[in-house]
């Protein structure tokens, strides 16, 4: 019995650590910078991830233009946002979908696509800043 008890707490000790990281996205969590790649326009600018908690916030400093990004779904590898644009808004399009994929604890992947479509128009390796 006492085995029994033993185990049944390791297993739940181990839902605790294992699956709030999966679904928080702690893997997105701090600053990260990066160029982005526009491929309709074969054009190169700067960008900026801050993310804290459930708010993420974007900047295209070359762009002069930024704003936030609506979770949809995460998970421990992805997660899918919808762009809205707050500053500079004659400068980038709106309500653009985003993906975000984990490379490795120091590198995510960005793919963007714009609203009704699922061809990615835009990419970026962003790499995390301490």
């Amino acid at each position: 019995m006492l085995r029994i008890a033993a185990t049944v707490c390791l297993l739940f000790s181990m839902t605790l650590v294992v699956c709030p990281q999966g679904r928080s996205g702690n893997w997105l969590k701090g600053k990260w910078e990066g160029k982005g790649f526009q491929i309709d326009t074969d054009e190169t600018w700067t960008m900026r991830l801050r993310t804290q908690g459930r708010k993420f916030l974007v900047e295209y400093p070359s762009l002069n233009c930024g704003g936030e990004w609506k979770l949809i779904s995460i998970n421990s590898r992805r997660a899918m946002f919808r762009e809205r644009i707050t500053l500079g808004l004659n400068e980038c399009v709106d309500k653009g979908n985003v993906l975000i994929e984990r490379l490795n604890g120091r590198q995510i992947a960005y793919r963007y696509s714009y609203r009704g479509t699922t061809e990615v128009s835009a990419s970026a390796i962003l790499n995390r800043k301490r």
